[in-house]
């Protein structure tokens, strides 16, 4: 089985949900990096829905209700948006790395864009479909649940390490590395091939336009250097951290993809005690 300690990082960002914290008590959440995965989470929901911001990332989540376990692979948002969520459940998540299609040849990555299924239903075996299931339904913890998906995942998904010359590769690399401060310009220039190709290429390989994956990363930073500095957030020094040209921009950005400023997103996260509710392991 794959080893599930944290490995060394794609790149700094790990795509962060902060409203699925606010809608539960304890929210456990433990870094990955690694295998095209940024980190497990579990949390028992206490409202019947969460908050949605823009992340580029493909999720996959299991709980159990009325004695049944249930499924759902999710795609990204293009806005701030909500998904419902059954109270009282017990929810573990798996996230993947921007850019990463954990079901492609069954379903292409623009098609979960907005979008959410069933992923029992992307499973061709009915075998490992039933095991998968019945393996964690029965799991005592939050441990458990992360052997027995990367069980199954190391079973059924590519983890070797990608071709770092592959155009995929260097594409994702360049933009999360940026953190979404370059523009197709700058990646035809680096690449060599034309804005169209790459336009085109980038929208076969991560289900949506350059600019709107170039734009959830830098959005997805700067959420992130909000966090790092959740007691003393100063939006000027984010938005020129996180690469915006100036405050006004990057408020504009973060308004829309969050639904609030800056300030009043951290103000509500602190007011719903996140930093209490969130439990790194």
């Amino acid at each position: 089985m794959l080893n599930v300690n944290t490995g060394s990082k794609f790149t700094e960002l790990n795509p962060k949900q902060p409203e699925f914290v606010l809608v539960t008590s304890n929210y456990s959440k433990k870094y990955l990096m690694k295998y095209n995965l940024a980190h497990f989470y579990q949390f028992t929901a206490e409202s019947d829905k969460m908050g949605v911001i823009p992340d580029a990332c493909v999720d996959i989540l299991f709980w159990k209700k009325d004695g049944k376990l249930y499924s759902k692979i999710a795609g990204t948002f293009l806005e701030k948006g909500t998904t419902e969520t059954d109270i009282k459940c017990e929810y573990f998540g798996v996230r993947f790395m921007p850019g990463v299609n954990p079901v492609k040849g069954v379903v292409p990555l623009s098609d979960l864009v907005n979008n959410e299924e069933v992923f029992e239903d992307m499973i061709s075996s009915h075998d490992e479909k039933e095991k998968l299931l019945e393996d964690m339904f029965f799991a005592n913890n939050f441990e458990d649940k992360i052997n027995i998906f990367m069980n199954y995942y190391s079973r059924h998904f590519d983890t070797e390490a990608e071709d770092k010359n592959s155009m995929k590769y260097v594409l994702r690399n360049e933009i999360l590395k940026s953190g979404g401060s370059l523009k197709l310009s700058d990646l035809s220039a680096f690449t060599g091939y034309t804005e169209r190709y790459l336009n085109k290429k980038i929208h076969e390989e991560f289900g949506m336009n350059p600019k709107n994956f170039i734009r959830f990363i830098r959005f997805q930073k700067s959420v992130s250097n909000l966090i790092d500095t959740i007691h003393s957030v100063n939006c000027v020094d984010t938005a020129l951290e996180s690469g915006y040209f100036d405050q006004s921009h990057f408020i504009k950005d973060f308004k829309r993809f969050s639904g609030l400023t800056p300030k009043s997103y951290i103000d509500n996260l602190l007011l719903n005690a996140y930093d209490k509710k969130l439990h790194i392991v």
